[in-house]
């Protein structure tokens, strides 16, 4: 009896195969960390690992029609193969009792009604101090059953809950607890305070926030006429009236100038808002202008100076500063321009990682740094050394943030990232905005 034996063209096809089963999709859940439209690219934070996950044109997405419709922290399910761009994206959408979702339209023309109604906000109570819809009140995510009796007794009292949009676990599961608990009219906008914010709807801060932050990494502006911010005004508050804000979008528009407040380039700086209350048209017109200008985290201070005064928080007498003087505060990583220029000087003691993409880079690289698109960034890993510091830059931050929580998930020690808008020129000079 004679036994078949594999040539080597059948072992070499069997190695194939093999790497090609290898190298199959794999799926991974998450909540989205960052997002670069530049770079087609996810960052993803999966039990303690960075993944960064490329999609592109024949990327499939459910739930969404695109990565527009993906928002910080939405949670998602991947499923791609390392390297290439992902197969399919699924956002993991809470699902809702029948009938339960109340859509952004029908939640403003219940807002306008004189009917009697409670909007909660399931999220934690951190995230409702920093921003939240104004009139909605804090549920406790610990207990919802018992938080919701406290905020309503009355079991026939319509609610409607809201989290951080349609993958939020908060509102979902406070949805449940409701119900369970007997509550006969139960809604939840399931938009929650992304879709508000995407609407430029107002969002209003606690007091008790902002107090703590009355520094120089926040930015707080008393929008009333100057003789009433003399008489009394929130501590290291600018002083600008909301009559100002229309005049300086016009003179952006006549001057075809940048949008931006004097000082404060950083579209995510925190910036606050007041008046004497908190729905009068001067702070809804200086929010309005914010939104214009594209700042992210722009609220209105719920209650105003009224309710700053009544809780008897900080505040000083006489004319308050009329020129910004905000300092961005560095993240975990960040480097500083002062640090950045440093190093620059001295190329040799540091390794800097430009991720931008090949045609960003056409037009020039920093002397001495190593060129290695985002997007490619996890296929040549092993390709950086982990022996040397790594300063990683992009064009204004986002995609090297992304690089900078990568790499330090993946044993990358000695890395930091620049978060600022730069300029790199053909002779490898460079300049910051």
């Amino acid at each position: 009896m004679s036994i078949l034996r594999p040539t080597p063209l059948c072992l070499l096809l069997c190695f194939t195969l093999t790497l090609a089963w290898g190298a199959r999709a794999d799926t991974v859940e998450g909540a989205i960390e960052d997002v670069s439209s530049k770079a087609n690219t996810l960052r993803l934070e999966v039990g303690g690992r960075c993944h960064l996950v490329l999609f592109g044109p024949q990327t499939d997405f459910v739930n969404a029609s695109g990565v527009k419709d993906l928002a910080l922290p939405d949670r998602v399910r991947v499923e791609h193969t390392p390297g290439r761009p992902a197969e399919r994206i699924t956002r993991l959408v809470v699902p809702l009792p029948p009938g339960a979702e109340m859509s952004l339209e029908e939640l403003e023309w219940l807002r306008g009604e004189d009917a009697p109604f409670l909007v909660v906000d399931a999220r934690p109570r951190e995230a409702y101090e920093q921003g939240h819809i104004p009139g909605a009140a804090s549920l406790s995510a610990d207990d919802p059953g018992k938080g919701l009796a406290q905020l309503a007794p009355d079991r026939d009292l319509p609610l409607v809950l809201y989290g951080d949009g349609p993958t939020c676990v908060h509102a979902g599961r406070s949805v449940d607890a409701a119900l369970a608990a007997g509550y006969t009219e139960v809604k939840a906008f399931q938009g929650g305070i992304p879709a508000w914010r995407k609407a430029g709807k107002p969002v209003v801060s606690t007091p008790e926030w902002l107090a703590a932050r009355l520094d120089p990494h926040h930015v707080v502006i008393d929008v009333r006429p100057a003789g009433e911010v003399a008489a009394g005004h929130i501590r290291g508050a600018v002083s600008l009236e909301a009559a100002a804000f229309p005049a300086m979008t016009r003179r952006f528009i006549a001057e075809k100038a940048v949008a931006r407040l004097p000082g404060v380039s950083d579209l995510a700086a925190p910036i606050v808002v007041y008046g004497n209350g908190d729905g009068g048209e001067d702070v809804l017109t200086a929010f309005a202008e914010l939104k214009k200008y594209r700042y992210r985290n722009a609220t209105i201070l719920a209650g105003g100076f009224r309710e700053w005064t009544a809780r008897g928080l900080p505040t000083a007498v006489g004319e308050a500063p009329t020129r910004f003087s905000y300092a961005k505060k560095l993240k975990e990583g960040a480097i500083s321009r002062e640090e950045f220029a440093r190093l620059a000087a001295n190329p040799e003691a540091v390794l800097f990682l430009d991720v931008r993409d090949d045609a960003e880079a056409a037009g020039g690289v920093l002397k001495g740094a190593t060129h290695l698109p985002l997007d490619r960034l996890q296929a040549s890993l092993a390709s950086l050394p982990k022996d040397r510091p790594i300063v990683a830059y992009c064009t204004n931050g986002p995609r090297s943030e992304m690089a900078y929580h990568f790499l330090k998930k993946n044993g990358y020690e000695q890395v930091r990232y620049l978060c600022d808008s730069i300029t790199v020129r053909s002779d490898g000079s460079y300049a910051f905005e």
